[in-house]
């Protein structure tokens, strides 16, 4: 499933593939979308194995929508509309993608995580920006098609968190980047 997300974004990317598989860029978005929610309706039952078979966790404890979540810091979403801020608890080795679809936060990532859509744009504080990995080609080009990006965007997907550098982090989610699936 994973790779024909990837191969329905790469098509939408491009007009001269997109037009030989005879879809437009506009026929081949529902698609993608699709594929997107297969992928994140099947994420609950997964999480349910995994946490299951999980050994016991040591952190901070906190609870998000009846769920019980684990985490060893905290970072901060902030909706770029009306500034309302949540804290919620990570883990190092999350993406930050994850923790915004473990606690409930309004981000989209409708390839499921796989840097072939750009629905998981975020923007960082320049400190903040400075510290993480450069982007990578792909990440760089699935920016391009995103909307209202600046200097210090990302894509959530393509940063996993470490404890030391990401401890506090405050997230912007841009205005007009929502979920349109929720």
């Amino acid at each position: 499933a994973r790779l024909c997300v990837r191969a329905c974004a790469r098509a939408t990317a491009s007009h001269p593939v997109a037009s030989w598989l005879g879809a437009s860029t506009h026929s081949a978005t529902p698609m993608l979308r699709a594929a997107g929610t297969i992928l994140r309706q099947a994420r609950p039952l997964l999480r349910a194995r995994v946490v299951l078979a999980a050994p016991p966790i040591a952190g901070r404890l906190s609870s998000v929508g009846g769920a019980r979540r684990f985490g060893d810091f905290t970072i901060t979403f902030v909706k770029g509309e009306d500034g309302s801020e949540t804290t919620v608890p990570a883990t190092a080795g999350q993406t930050i993608l994850t923790v915004a679809h473990d606690n409930n936060i309004d981000i989209e990532g409708a390839c499921g995580g796989e840097c072939a859509c750009s629905t998981c744009h975020i923007v960082l504080d320049q400190e903040a920006y400075n510290k993480m990995p450069e982007p990578d080609e792909d990440e760089a080009d699935m920016l391009d098609l995103a909307a209202n990006v600046c200097e210090t965007s990302r894509l959530g997907c393509q940063i996993k968190l470490v404890k030391e550098r990401d401890q506090g982090l405050r997230i912007t989610i841009p205005e007009g980047n929502t979920n349109l699936l929720s």
